[in-house]
């Protein structure tokens, strides 16, 4: 039996959070094709008979501009401290930049460390259906290279092609180990922040692109009966203007996010789920300090 800790990094909107949802099998980490989507880290544990994958999902590392941004890259630096397994997912139809280049260099003061055995790196070159043929040899190399490692995997995870393959090559560099956690658990987030998670997550999909960076979702209230929950949340904007594409014409926007939020936290309960959404405007949230805390970013 193998068991560890295998810690995603790589930039904003790589696959990361889409890889982690076909490993484990359902929906953990929500997902969009907005940046900056997953914004704490998680973990998605994907058992077998003959392994334990606890997968460390992080933010995606980029060039801050907010006190959000700050907090998130930190976050995805401090999940390599425990790692068994580093897997760095990278867009392999594009050369490494500079945000490569800075986390390359995590990855590089994660591995040492000095303490006892440092983990392993392995490069997850997604997005494979967009790599053209000719420029296939030049970037698998460089981001070899400037990861410092060999152990790849070519992947486009939106079709899940050789995530099997994926699978055994982090297997393959995992300690023998009982499982570190029980066989039916899938994450260790608790209900009411993957609630608003998925109200974030519609909000993300159905609205336009001015909003995405400013908006944060909090769950007011979450109250549990027999058969039915109920749950009074906030959607958190920077500007009125945000709020008015948040609510839409008549209310219409608002309407359909709690509608298709309501729905898939219903699947995740198993209870009728009574929600209801407020939408609020608090200007530069994500320079405040205490709105970071309030909303547990920080």
């Amino acid at each position: 039996m193998k068991a560890g800790f295998v810690t995603l990094i790589g930039k904003p909107n790589v696959g990361k959070s889409t890889l982690l949802n076909h490993i484990v099998g359902q929906k953990v980490s929500i997902v969009s094709d907005k940046a900056q989507t997953t914004r704490r880290r998680l973990l998605g544990i994907a058992t077998t008979d003959r392994y334990q994958i606890v997968f460390v999902d992080t933010p995606g590392v980029h060039e801050p501009h907010t006190q959000l941004g700050k907090i998130l890259n930190k976050a995805a630096e401090d999940a390599l401290a425990e790692a068994d397994v580093i897997l760095v997912v990278v867009d392999s139809s594009k050369k490494p930049d500079r945000e490569d280049e800075a986390i390359a260099a995590m990855v590089g003061r994660a591995t040492s460390t000095g303490r006892g055995t440092p983990p392993s790196v392995v490069l997850c070159l997604n997005k494979m259906d967009l790599l053209k043929a000719h420029h296939v040899e030049g970037n698998v190399a460089a981001y070899c290279e400037l990861f410092g490692t060999d152990a790849y995997m070519m992947t486009t995870m939106t079709k899940g092609h050789n995530a099997d393959k994926l699978v055994d090559l982090l297997v393959g560099r995992l300690p023998e180990s009982e499982p570190l956690f029980q066989e039916d658990e899938i994450t260790d987030q608790p209900m009411r922040l993957l609630a608003a998670e998925i109200i974030r997550e519609r909000a993300l999909q159905l609205t336009r692109q001015e909003v995405p960076h400013a908006l944060a979702t909090l769950v007011d209230e979450w109250e549990e009966k027999p058969g039915v929950t109920r749950i009074s949340a906030s959607i958190v904007v920077e500007k009125a203007g945000q709020k008015a594409i948040i609510i839409g014409r008549g209310g219409a926007m608002l309407k359909r996010i709690g509608s298709e939020a309501r729905r898939e936290i219903e699947a995740w309960t198993g209870t009728k789920v009574y929600l209801e959404l407020f939408v609020k405007v608090r200007t530069d949230w994500r320079q405040n300090p205490r709105m970071l805390h309030d909303l547990e970013y920080s």
